[in-house]
């Protein structure tokens, strides 16, 4: 009997793994109102649906670049930290849903929702600003970095990635056209493609 349940619960976890059929990723800045609104207006809405079939990874760095004396972001100080609560935030809860409900909560009111978006995803925001004033906080913000540069294809921001692969026409459908269509290319899913 133990190993039919042993081999129950295998096939689970098999079959849980095979339905991830997509890698998304979303390369973004926390000032951005372009960013804020493929959050809030195109991937949260989605997300239910996408998650049975995709990972995501959100990485909040967007065209910010780091110099000797620290970051330098495009919406400025304000972006810099703001990523940093991100990242810190980020890398304390589980990937996909957690996550996404924290960045979408902090986009929300990127300059003063970083506390109370902690709370709600049952986050210590003391860790959180340990991490920010600590060299974890530093090492996150190198490590989105060197992920943005290394596999954005495109300077608009947010950048969407699929499958690990950049596609010009791809980034033009998840940002101006219909999301949910693009994503149905990629995705098995009669909820999301019917």
């Amino acid at each position: 009997m133990e190993l039919l349940a042993v081999l129950s619960l295998l096939a689970v976890v098999v079959a849980s793994f095979a339905q991830k059929q997509c890698d998304l990723a979303v390369l973004f800045e926390s000032h951005c109102p372009d960013s804020r609104n493929f959050i809030h207006q195109r991937l949260v809405p989605l997300w239910h649906k996408l998650e049975p079939h995709c990972t995501l990874d959100l990485v909040p760095f967007g065209k910010a670049r780091s110099t000797e004396d620290g970051f330098v972001c495009q919406h400025g100080e304000k972006e810099c930290r703001g990523n940093m609560v991100l990242s810190c935030a980020l890398a304390r809860l589980s990937p996909g849903r957690q996550q996404l409900d924290f960045a979408s909560c902090f986009m929300g009111d990127p300059d003063f929702g970083g506390q109370d978006c902690a709370t709600k995803s049952g986050l210590n925001w003391e860790d959180v600003q340990g991490c920010m004033s600590s060299e974890e906080g530093n090492r996150l913000q190198l490590e989105a970095e060197t992920k943005s540069y290394s596999i954005r294809m495109s300077r608009f921001v947010p950048t969407v990635m699929i499958n690990k692969n950049y596609k010009h026409s791809d980034q033009n459908q998840a940002i101006r056209g219909d999301f949910g269509d693009l994503m149905c290319q990629y995705v098995d899913s009669t909820e999301l493609c019917s």
